[in-house]
């Protein structure tokens, strides 16, 4: 992102970290400038827009081929974006890694137009990329600067809403199928994929029955895993509004999730309720000391958890 001398992208991701596979500036970039790129977008009144890029059924390619061949997707889709970049007249673009298997990619005043016919771009050149033996596709959203001009709010404050957007957005083109572009978010009156999601996490979802209907009829969609590690490649591919999670849960409990979950600004931000039919001294400890701020004993009182959901989701959406 530029510079506070001028657009100087390049030389300003030299002062941050580099994902060790990829070589790109990680996340910390954005981290920090996006708020300023904000404030001087909206200062000038001139669009810049953000796009995450995230390579599709990379869990599947690492199950069906090895970890190492996934690797190698991740460069085929980095090497990509460069070349992109590298185009004439891009030269104040930039590409970044985030988390997972997902790309940031900024463009600086540009129009919506521009920034859609630049994702398309990408979304064809990866599936015409020779750096990988099978044909890849990507899942890419965006979000424009100017959708937030008018907002009240501090530029950090803004600045983690545009990414917020952008990952909803991400998650939509994703659950449309994949292989999309989604530059929009759905109307209150769109169907299921406009709704709240909360996903929880029981080795016993059966247990939670009654909790995941009234939550359903509180217009709220429900995913399930019954374990740690499908629930985090589950948060990965769309970052649900709100997590509820049996703290003993298998291949990755409630605590190490947490953990997991803390190591990335946008997931640390998801509201995390606790939940387990032991609730004492020791694991309460250990929710203080994760920042688990809601930590409820088994079988939950349906009336105060829903309660609390519901306010949770309305809140992070209001």
């Amino acid at each position: 992102m530029a510079s506070p001398e001028g657009p100087q992208p390049a030389m300003a991701s030299e002062r941050f970290l580099r994902d060790p596979l990829t070589g790109l500036p990680d996340e910390h970039l954005l981290r920090l400038q996006l708020p300023l790129e904000f404030a001087r977008a909206r200062d000038r009144e001139r669009n810049a827009a953000l796009l995450a890029v995230k390579l599709d059924d990379i869990v599947s390619i690492n199950q069906r081929f090895g970890r190492e061949r996934g690797d190698e997707a991740l460069r085929a889709v980095a090497s990509v974006l460069q070349n992109v970049r590298a185009e004439a007249g891009r030269e104040t673009h930039l590409v970044f890694k985030l988390s997972g298997s997902t790309f940031g990619y900024y463009l600086p005043e540009a129009s919506a137009p521009e920034a859609r016919a630049l994702a398309e771009r990408i979304h064809e050149q990866v599936q015409q990329s020779r750096n990988f033996p099978q044909r890849l596709t990507v899942s890419v959203g965006i979000v424009n600067f100017y959708e937030l001009f008018l907002e009240d709010g501090s530029r950090e404050q803004l600045a983690l809403r545009l990414e917020q957007i952008l990952m909803q957005r991400l998650g939509i083109a994703g659950r449309q199928g994949a292989n999309t572009i989604c530059d929009s978010s759905p109307t209150s009156d769109s169907a299921a994929g406009s709704r709240p999601t909360i996903l929880l996490v029981d080795p016993d979802p059966d247990s939670m029955e009654l909790l995941v209907r009234a939550l359903q009829a509180a217009d709220l969609a429900v995913q399930i895993c019954r374990e740690g590690e499908s629930a985090l490649a589950a948060v990965e591919a769309a970052a649900p509004s709100l997590i509820i999670c049996e703290a003993m849960c298998p291949r990755l409990n409630g605590f190490s999730l947490r953990e997991r979950l803390q190591t990335n600004a946008l997931w640390n931000a998801i509201p995390f309720i606790l939940v387990s039919h032991r609730k004492n001294e020791d694991l309460i400890r250990k929710a203080v000391e994760r920042d688990i701020r809601h930590f409820f004993r088994k079988p939950v009182s349906l009336t105060e958890v829903a309660g609390l959901v519901v306010n949770l989701t309305r809140k992070a959406s209001g």
